[in-house]
């Protein structure tokens, strides 16, 4: 083959791969550009002429500035970074039109590598990217939102932590601020039934009364905020039925007898004599049904029915009603009887008080036995609330015959011989606490605050240091730790109005267990300082 031929022939095969590489390149769905180092445009190859804005002829040999005016910023400089780099650019860009959605990617990479810009040659692709990055975008918004939400949930858990703990601080403070000149009554009308006038005796009674009524709706409010964060839990122990209601009933009796209206209890003799259940919540359950069954019938009766439903493996299910013969409730009213702070009221005239907290503790407490107090009533004719509990049945049933005997507590000069350290801030409580010490026969020493007691424990012997829990300077909790550290034989009790469970937990974790809480009762008191006189063979 001559040398004409063959450049012939070599022509006509480079013009054939030509095009088809062209036609390669026009199958692809981007819109490839061949620009040289100037940003001159050299060739156009798309698919479809109508992804351009322009004829693609009239790309040809203008620059990039020329085409895309004030838009080729976003080109011009990657280009120029991949002619200085050698390096594959890549940015994503919308579409130079504001009102069309779409997206696109630019890919510039450089082939052909000159010393003359004319002669470098790049190549310029352009990808349809709208799908991909929409659902970026709406990606990126949904987790913008995401996050937004959870830092408005976040912040909104941490308003309520900070005001359920503001809530907790001031029922605590409260509790506190409330409970303590309550001691100091309830405490001095103790302290007046141990030496009293006949004249005197009434007065007393309705001092410690009052005293106790009040002391009952602090009780109420403290266990409804337990119960609506939860916190409050049933505590299960051995118990008789059978002397439950009969304490519960002689405790009304009095009230009962003073309108005028009959108290009654009946109880099944078929009942298991000893069942496991928490006694506390049980008697509080009763005795808020029995205390409104009272306050709202002015004449007739109020019983109280405790009856065996039946008996199944080691449980037995117990139906519990207080009926009485009051005014009733109508119907449209008994549906909110259960409401909290919610008294029903049949005429103009309020006459009966209280919180209107009653019922709904009761109901509360019924839940957490996964029972539910019902409700009968007429107007005229009394009303009827009732509930059914399932009870374990305790494995011994033998019957203490020593417990029927009649409790006889002979508190004076019992406890002669213990040495008390009695550290409180409040001069009535500690005098109310000192003398009632005196009555058991213990002669304590008296300190205001955690130094002055220290001192004193330093130059004494003592067995007991009974220490108030919020005084100032040192406060309770500091000062059992100095003594359980320190001075180990010295058994520690806190003497306090704060009875906020956070309270126990605390001193659990120091291994201080007995707290007195104010008001106190001196039965109790006897009772914490007995052990510890046991305990030390000071009683027998």
């Amino acid at each position: 083959m001559n040398e004409t031929c063959a450049r012939e022939f070599g022509k006509e095969k480079l013009e054939e791969l030509t095009t088809h590489l062209q036609s390669l390149i026009t199958s692809l769905e981007d819109i490839v550009f061949e620009i040289d180092g100037n940003h001159t445009f050299k060739h156009v190859w798309t698919s479809d002429e109508h992804m351009l804005f322009m004829p693609k002829e009239d790309f040809l040999g203008k620059t990039i500035a020329e085409v895309l005016g004030p838009h080729s910023v976003t080109f011009s400089e990657s280009v120029n970074k991949a002619i200085k780099t050698g390096i594959v650019q890549e940015v994503e860009y919308p579409h130079l039109s504001p009102e069309i959605n779409e997206w696109f990617k630019a890919r510039i990479k450089p082939v052909v590598i000159a010393e003359k810009l004319e002669d470098y040659l790049l190549v310029l692709s352009i990808e349809n990217i709208t799908e991909r990055k929409l659902a970026d975008l709406a990606l990126a918004k949904a987790t913008q939102q995401l996050e937004i939400s959870n830092a408005a949930l976040t912040e909104a858990k941490n308003i309520a932590e900070k005001a359920s703990k503001t809530k907790s601080e001031f029922l605590s403070v409260m509790s506190h601020e409330i409970r303590t000149p309550l001691n100091g009554i309830i405490g001095i009308a103790n302290l007046l039934k141990l030496n009293h006038t006949t004249d005197q005796k009434e007065y007393i009674g309705n001092l410690i009364f009052s005293a106790d009524h009040l002391m009952q709706l602090i009780n109420d409010i403290l266990d409804l905020t337990k119960m609506e964060s939860e916190k409050l839990d049933l505590i299960h122990t051995e118990l008789d039925l059978f002397k439950l209601v009969k304490n519960i009933r002689n405790q009304f009796k009095s009230v009962a007898k003073s309108k005028g209206i009959q108290l009654k209890s009946i109880i099944d003799s078929r009942i298991p004599y000893k069942l496991v259940a928490d006694p506390v919540r049980l008697s509080q359950m009763l005795n808020n049904l029995i205390s409104n069954a009272i306050k709202f019938t002015d004449n007739g009766e109020v019983t109280l029915m405790v009856k065996l439903v039946s008996t199944q493996a080691n449980h037995a299910q117990i139906h519990f009603a207080v009926k009485d013969t009051g005014m009733g409730i109508p119907c449209e009213l008994q549906e909110h009887v259960f409401e909290s702070f919610k008294q029903i009221q049949q005429s103009t005239r309020r006459e009966h008080s209280g919180t209107g907290l009653g019922l709904a503790i009761t109901q509360k407490l019924a839940g957490l036995h996964h029972s539910k107090v019902h409700l009968k009533s007429k107007v005229g004719e009394g009303s009827k609330f009732y509930f059914d509990l399932n009870l374990e049945i305790a494995a011994d049933q033998n019957i203490d015959d020593s417990a029927d005997a009649p409790a006889c507590f002979v508190f004076k000069d019992q406890l002669a011989g213990l040495k008390v350290l009695l550290v409180e801030d409040n001069p009535i409580n500690l005098m109310v606490a000192r003398k009632q010490m005196e009555y058991f026969g213990i002669h304590a020493d008296c300190a205001h605050d955690g130094r002055e007691a220290l001192k004193l424990i330093e130059k004494n012997h003592y067995h007991v240091a009974m220490s108030d829990l919020h005084m100032p300077g040192m406060d309770g909790y500091e000062l059992a730790e100095i003594i359980r550290g320190k001075y180990q034989d010295i058994h520690t009790i806190i003497f306090t109005a704060d009875i906020m469970a956070a309270v126990k937990q605390k001193f659990a974790a120091i291994q201080v267990y007995d707290i007195l809480n104010k008001p106190f009762a001196p039965e109790k008191m006897f009772e914490v300082l007995l052990k510890v006189a046991k305990a030390r063979g000071i009683k027998s």
